[in-house]
């Protein structure tokens, strides 16, 4: 890749602070880029606003989704502003090029029966681990955290018997998090779990000739596998998808469907929209602003499933 392009996510990663997921989000769109530079006989440095629009049509030409489009054209945009400041362009292209029209789309979310159900689920199941992935299912719904947040939190990051924890959002904004009451109860299970796993673990070790790779411990990650490593957000990923396989109806359920339930709780209950922003981390309120047609949306189906007609 061009160094240009490197040192851009360089300078994201380490000045910014965006997360290793946005980091290779944009590494992607800048290859993609890229590779149409190439194609194009054309340098990052010597292109037109033109040049630019006929790009992001060739995106829609190739059936890129207009949420795709405008991703890559928000880190085109990012990556210019960039070189502007480091006086290596006269001007930004993608400045004037706006975002595509995107249909209106309400965000995948559960009804608190629903999320509660979820939650319960893994003890219900019998699966082994269960106290940790019930903690993890109470832990994302009770904070609204998103899931690379809650995947970074340590045992020492929990204050006050699980009731609260500090978080770090995207460009490291740190905010306060809480847990409900049924939280705590689920984190202080898994807790007693998770000490158990490392004791054993430390106790037995792994003999040289076995097949999996060496033991890698994290001792201060609060979410760990079985192998005692700090779960990753694509494990989290992987749980939850294991449980929607044994239940039809969470079908399409991710990570962030639990962060929209929980925005979705407190707007539907009459909280005000700027305190459900500090508890989200948005820095804009127009981006928590979507959840109250979440609940338009929701007292629409609350309608259909109880009128007799609907």
């Amino acid at each position: 890749m061009d160094s240009l392009f490197e040192d851009y996510l360089a300078y994201s990663a380490g000045v910014r602070h965006f997360s290793p997921y946005t980091i290779e989000s944009y590494r992607n769109d800048l290859k993609l880029f890229e590779s149409w530079l190439k194609e194009n006989e054309l340098t990052c440095t010597v292109i037109t606003k033109m040049q630019l629009r006929i790009f992001i049509a060739d995106m829609g030409n190739r059936h890129f989704a207009p949420a795709s489009i405008n991703r890559t054209l928000s880190c085109v945009r990012g990556f210019y502003r960039y070189l502007l400041r480091k006086g290596l362009v006269s001007e930004n292209p993608a400045a004037a090029i706006r975002n595509l029209k995107q249909p209106e789309k309400l965000p995948r979310f559960l009804f608190p029966d629903e999320a509660n159900q979820f939650c319960e689920f893994p003890k219900e199941a019998g699966i082994l681990w269960y106290a940790r992935d019930a903690a993890l299912f109470s832990s994302l719904y009770s904070t609204g955290c998103r899931v690379s947040e809650l995947q970074a939190l340590t045992v020492q990051d929990l204050k006050e018997r699980c009731s609260w924890a500090i978080v770090k959002g995207k460009g490291s904004k740190e905010r306060k998090v809480f847990f409900a009451d049924f939280a705590q109860e689920a984190l202080e299970r898994y807790l007693g779990e998770r000490q158990e796993l490392l004791d054993s673990l430390q106790d037995e070790g792994i003999p040289p000739q076995h097949s999996p790779p060496p033991l890698h411990i994290n001792q201060t990650a609060l979410f760990l596998n079985c192998r005692g490593g700090a779960l990753t957000t694509q494990g989290i990923r992987y749980i939850i998808d294991r449980y929607t396989a044994l239940l039809p109806n969470y079908k399409k359920l991710t990570p962030h469907a639990f962060r929209h339930s929980f925005a979705s709780m407190f707007i539907t209950r009459g909280a005000d929209i700027r305190i459900v922003q500090e508890l989200l981390g948005h820095s804009n309120i127009a981006t928590t602003q979507r959840y109250t047609h979440i609940t338009a949306a929701q007292l629409q189906e609350l309608y259909h499933k109880a009128h007799p007609h609907g």
